[in-house]
């Protein structure tokens, strides 16, 4: 067991006085999860509670709800599209009883920390993985021991690999999950394509096309149902004949057939069974009328099985019937595994994604994906009837999966009529809309602020003067700015408050406050033997208190770091970036298309910080972000069709240049700079200098 602080001790004393139940986090350290007997040790591994009670649990801000039908209350449960770091969420997760244990199957396709570059589109590298040994094997330790908390005691998870780390994390899914879960480790062979070694006298090693899946479960007794999947090679038509001994070895299964009875191994069906059979071949005999033995088969409903005495040697056979279908096996060849619809680098096929689903959840099960990027599995859950949470921390994907979820087609891998997706929320963590919040009713402000700083909420008073919960031991404070117009958090304020208490305050007494209305740089106030620390809004501009510094969530400035690991600590607010920006109209260099062209000539973004850091003009930008046919005015859905990144416009004297054919009567243009925050401009081709615009029709925007 941990060593507990002196405050630790007090809290739990707190509780066990009043019978209430301790907080997860106090039962992680009182009785920590039993030791493997073969764990990896690697550096900087943390211990299962301290990652479990450490981890920030931050808030999800709902942002907006899609297809929620009109006049209709909203349903009891509503499928999750959460933008943020997915360790921070999942604890969040951890609070809702409708997710914890809840969660039927989990797939997460992680960066694969190999360094191996993938084709994007644009001819572009996909992504570089840029954590590599244990720094990456600590990354998704992290997030599988969150996995295995979310999942239902009849779950299961499947983690996608490459042969770099695969092995690695092999052992740690044994630690978390318990070795007695392991279920298979799967093979998915890639499509065959040239292999370039052929031009070389001799090799390294051998080419590699194929990725793993590691499927596990939460428990080991729990059984799945057959999977049946399509036969890639059909074989013979008319079907064939097998010898009937097994090498299984079940003395019950062994008994005289034909004469003949086996001393070791065993016949494959039981006696009953293969009598039958056998009574059965007898009767295509009597009834054949010259039909095949398959043709038979059929015309009596492809139901009957038949044993024969084998020609050759006079031992049992037993007839395998033509199939289109075979039971799957660990090998999942002619699934493929890759996609390009949506361009997105690395895109999973919706293929690969159905037969996970389809072997380990049913219908109104929860599937969840903390690595949602492109969207694959949100998309196949949805389509196969079952309910989801996608998480991922790049705006580049939510933009993606939103887009591809309001486009849906009812049959796997694109096909079929429009699917109208079932209601969608799109949520904030850890990247929050300070004026949606700031407009809150206050006891949802007040519950937002508690839970920003990991206070329980728990109103009491102590002299006479109104609380609002405890973190650990010590009394806090939500700051009511919304008491009244212009009301400022001032050393008056804290000495006053102070003054009242009459020293009943313990050693430390938190009081929460939005960063504009305090009007001291301190961060803690000492009155007699009480420090009062500030917690203020946004949490980056806080100095003390915190084990580990702010890390905000950062996105990508090319194709190539799409992908990359992100481990954000706290939250931050929106805080849109500045633009100047020309819209004109120019020529391509063959002169056949009107590039409308954005030249931008200033981008700066803005940070709440004590010490901010100081950026190049255009430094903080990350891509740029075009809706060529945008319905609405600032309410409507945005619709990606193409992302420019920095580099991309560094390299065109940042200029967007974009095919004004393609547009609609109204272009939305969004710029994200690396810490997230964006911008929102709406134009039309007039903007540009077109005039008499007409849209190409049938106008594929998916750049």
């Amino acid at each position: 067991m941990a060593k507990l602080t002196h405050e630790q001790i007090e809290e739990i004393k707190s509780y066990l006085n009043v019978g209430k139940e301790l907080p997860d986090d106090y039962k992680y350290l009182l009785f920590p999860p039993e030791k493997s007997e073969c764990d990896l040790v690697y550096k900087s591994k943390e211990r299962v509670e301290d990652v479990l009670s450490e981890t920030w649990s931050v808030p999800l801000q709902p942002i907006r709800t899609f297809n929620l039908p009109k006049g209709k209350p909203a349903p009891e449960w509503s499928n999750r599209l959460i933008f943020g770091d997915n360790l921070q969420v999942m604890k969040r997760l951890l609070d809702d009883p409708q997710i914890k244990g809840q969660v039927k199957l989990v797939y997460i396709d992680p960066p694969f920390a190999t360094k191996q570059e993938f084709q994007g589109s644009h001819e572009q590298k996909a992504y570089q993985d840029k954590i590599a040994g244990a720094e990456f094997i600590e990354f998704l330790r992290k997030r599988l021991i969150f996995l295995k908390k979310l999942l239902h005691r009849e779950g299961s998870i499947f983690v996608h690999l490459d042969q770099r780390k695969a092995h690695y994390i092999k052992i740690v899914l044994d630690e978390v999950f318990g070795e007695e879960n392991f279920r298979n480790e799967i093979t998915l062979p890639g499509r065959a394509s040239k292999n370039l070694q052929q031009q070389f006298d001799t090799i390294t090693r051998l080419n590699v096309r194929h990725d793993t899946l590691f499927w596990y479960s939460s428990s080991s007794a729990t059984r799945f149902s057959q999977l049946w999947i399509e036969k890639h090679n059909a074989g013979n038509p008319e079907g064939h004949w097998h010898h009937f001994w097994s090498t299984a070895n079940r003395p019950s299964m062994r008994y005289r057939l034909f004469g003949h009875k086996p001393t070791t191994g065993q016949w494959t069906w039981k006696e009953e069974r293969a009598k039958q059979a056998a009574q059965n071949h007898e009767r295509y005999f009597r009834e054949g009328g010259g039909r095949t033995l398959a043709e038979y088969w059929r015309d009596t409903g492809c139901a009957l099985e038949f044993i024969r005495k084998d020609p050759e040697d006079g031992k049992p056979q037993y007839w395998r019937s033509p199939a289109e279908t075979r039971l799957a096996d660990t090998v999942w060849a002619g699934v493929p595994i890759y996609d390009n619809s949506t361009k997105y680098p690395t895109e999973k096929n919706e293929a690969l994604l159905a037969q996970i689903i389809e072997l380990a959840s049913k219908k109104d099960d929860i599937v969840l994906d903390a690595f949602a990027g492109s969207g694959t599995t949100c998309a196949v859950a949805e389509k196969l009837g079952r309910q989801w949470i996608g998480i991922d921390c790049g705006k580049l994907a939510i933009y993606t999966v939103q887009k591809r979820l309001l486009n849906l087609t009812s049959k796997i891998g694109s096909k079929g009529r429009p699917l109208s997706a079932k209601p969608f929320t799109l949520f904030n963590a850890g990247l929050y809309d300070f004026a949606r919040v700031r407009d809150l009713p206050w006891e949802d402000y007040r519950l937002f602020a508690l839970q920003l700083f990991q206070i329980r909420d728990e109103p009491h008073k102590l002299a006479g003067i109104q609380l609002d919960g405890y973190k650990a031991t010590n009394d806090a404070l939500v700051f009511n700015f919304k008491e009244k117009e212009g009301v400022q958090l001032d050393e008056g304020f804290v000495v006053d408050l102070h003054r009242h208490l009459g020293g009943k305050a313990r050693k430390e007494f938190f009081i929460v406050a939005p960063a504009a209305c305090v009007t001291f740089l301190e961060d803690y106030i000492d009155r007699d033997k009480t420090r009062y620390y500030i917690l203020r809004i946004p949490y980056s501009i806080i100095d003390e208190l915190h084990d580990r510094p702010f890390q905000e969530i950062r996105q990508p400035v090319d194709e190539t770091h799409v992908n990359d690991i992100v481990d954000a600590v706290g939250f931050d607010f929106i805080q849109p970036p500045t633009l100047e920006a020309k819209y004109v109209l120019s020529k391509s260099k063959n002169d056949l298309i009107s590039l409308a062209t954005i030249k931008i000539s200033r981008f700066e973004s803005h940070a709440m910080t004590k010490n901010p850091r100081e950026f190049k003009n255009r430094e903080t930008l990350s891509m740029v972000m075009v809706d060529y046919d945008y319905k609405g005015n600032g309410d409507g859905i945005f619709n990606l069709d193409a992302v420019f990144y920095r580099d991309q416009l560094e390299e065109h004297g940042w200029e967007v240049r974009l095919n004004s054919r393609l547009f609609g009567k109204k272009i939305m243009i969004i710029y994200i700079d690396i810490f997230g925050n964006e911008l929102r401009e709406i134009k039309t081709p007039a903007d540009f200098g077109i005039k008499n615009h007409t849209r190409l029709k049938d106008a594929k925007t998916n750049e």
